[in-house]
C-alpha cells in the first residue's frame, strides 16, 4: 500500500488536484478550530495539569499567539472569504506555527531550568502528531514542516548553551507519534486517491458512449451551459456543429449493424483527430454527432466543419469491404441573449438545409435563420435519433 500508491492518469491530473484542494479546505476548518480551542485551553490549565510555570504566562502567551492568529485567519478565510489564501498555504502556516510554538516553549523551559518536562513532552507528542495530520500532501511536506524547524531548534539550543542530553530524550515519544502519523496519513491518502479514481471511472462510464467512446448527450449539456455562461460573461465566441451521417440506414440494411457500428467508430475517430484538445465531441443521438468549439466564431467553425467533412471522404475499410460514407454538417454560433436550445436549434436548421441541398456539405445558420420560410424538403426533416432516409 505504502510503496505502490495509486497512479493518477494524466487525463485526471487537474481533477485530482482540485480534489486535493477541496480536501485541504475541509481539513483547514477542522484543524483551525481544534488548534484555537486546544491552545487556549492549555494556556489557562497550568493549575489543573500541575504545571508550575505561572510566572511565564505572558511569555508563553506571546509564543502561542502566532498559532492563534493563523487559526483565526484560517477561519476567516472559510467563513468570510478574507484573506483569500489557499488551503495548502494555511495548512503549512498552521503546521509551522505549531512546530515553532512547541519548540520555543521547550527552549524556554530548558533555559529557565524547569523540572516539568513531562508536560512539555506531552505537548511535543500532541504537536508532532498534529503536524503529521496537517501534511495532507504526504511526505513531500515533511522537509518543510519537520526538518526545517528541527534544524533551527538545534541551532538555537547550541547558541543558548543547552546540553544535548537535556532535550534529546524528550523527542523519543514525539518521533514515535510522528511515525504513526506518517502511516495514518499515507493510508488516508491512499484511501482518498482510490476513492477518487473509482468516482472518476464511474463518471467516465456514465459520460462516455460505449460504442464510439465519445461523450454522451448528458455529458455534453453541462459543457455547453458552461460555455454559454462564459460567452455571456466575457463575450468570447463559441460555435456548435451538428453532423449527421448521410444515408446511414443503407449501411445497416446492406452490410448489417456490425458494419454500421464499425462505420460509427471510424467516424468518431476521424472527427476526433481533427479537433483541438479543448473542443468537445459527443454522440448526440443515433448517427448524429455534436461538436462544441470554444473561442470559435462562425467562419472558424465553418472551416472546422469543412475539414471534418473532407475527413470522411476516403472510404472506410469494413472487414475488407470499402464503404463510402459522407456527412452533412450544420454550424451555429453564439449570439447575444442566446440559450443552448436556441443554438442547437439553429445548428439543426442548418443541418436540415445541408441535407436538403444535396447532403455531403456544410451550411452555416444566420441570425435570421429561424425566421426563414420553410423549404419543401426533398428528404424528410430529421430529429435526433432518426435515421437519414434514402
Amino acid at each position: 500500500m505504502f510503496y505502490s500508491p495509486p497512479v493518477i492518469p494524466q487525463k485526471w491530473q487537474s481533477a485530482y488536484e482540485a480534489h486535493i484542494q477541496a480536501v485541504e479546505q475541509k481539513v483547514v476548518v477542522v484543524a483551525a478550530w481544534i488548534l484555537l480551542i486546544t491552545v487556549i485551553v492549555y494556556h489557562f490549565s497550568h493549575d489543573i495539569r500541575n504545571f508550575q510555570s505561572s510566572n511565564l504566562l505572558v511569555t508563553e502567551f506571546a509564543i502561542r499567539m502566532p498559532v492563534i492568529l493563523v487559526a483565526l485567519a484560517s477561519l476567516s478565510t472559510h467563513y468570510f472569504g478574507q484573506p483569500r489564501w489557499p488551503g495548502r498555504r494555511l495548512l503549512r502556516l498552521m503546521a509551522l506555527s505549531l512546530m515553532a510554538m512547541i519548540l520555543s516553549l521547550l527552549l524556554l523551559h530548558l533555559k529557565k531550568g524547569s523540572t516539568e518536562f513531562h508536560q512539555i513532552s506531552n505537548g511535543l507528542v500532541i504537536s508532532f502528531f498534529g503536524v503529521s495530520i496537517l501534511s495532507v500532501r504526504g511526505l513531500r511536506e515533511w522537509p518543510l514542516l519537520f526538518l526545517l524547524p528541527m534544524v533551527i531548534f538545534s541551532g538555537l539550543a547550541v547558541a543558548l548553551d543547552i546540553p544535548t542530553d537535556d532535550f534529546t530524550p524528550l523527542f523519543f515519544d514525539p518521533l514515535v507519534m510522528t511515525a504513526i502519523g506518517m502511516i495514518v496519513m499515507t493510508a488516508l491518502r491512499h484511501i482518498l486517491t482510490s476513492e477518487f479514481l473509482a468516482r472518476q471511472e464511474l463518471r467516465e462510464v456514465a459520460s462516455t458512449d460505449p460504442l464510439t467512446g465519445l461523450l454522451t448527450r448528458r455529458a455534453m449539456e453541462p459543457l455547453m451551459d458552461h460555455e454559454l455562461q462564459r460567452a455571456k460573461r466575457t463575450g468570447a465566441p463559441f460555435s456548435l456543429v451538428l453532423g449527421d451521417l448521410d444515408l446511414f440506414k443503407r449501411v445497416n440494411d446492406t452490410w448489417g449493424h456490425d458494419t454500421g457500428d464499425l462505420v460509427l467508430q471510424e467516424t468518431a475517430r476521424r472527427l476526433g483527430s481533427g479537433l483541438r484538445h479543448q473542443d468537445a465531441l459527443c454522440r448526440w443521438g443515433g448517427e448524429e454527432l455534436l461538436i462544441l468549439l470554444p473561442d470559435t466564431p462562425a467562419e472558424g467553425a465553418r472551416a472546422v466543419a469543412e475539414k471534418l467533412r473532407q475527413a470522411m471522404i476516403p472510404t472506410i475499410d469494413a472487414h475488407g469491404q470499402p464503404i463510402t460514407q459522407t456527412i452533412s454538417l450544420g454550424v451555429a454560433s453564439f449570439q447575444p441573449d442566446d440559450t443552448v436550445d436556441a443554438i442547437v436549434g439553429r445548428s439543426d436548421d442548418a443541418l436540415y438545409l445541408a441535407k436538403h441541398n444535396g447532403r455531403n456539405r456544410v451550411e452555416v445558420a444566420t441570425p435570421t435563420e429561424p425566421d426563414r420560410q420553410p423549404i419543401q424538403p426533398k428528404v424528410p426533416r430529421l430529429r435526433p435519433g432518426q435515421t437519414d432516409a434514402p
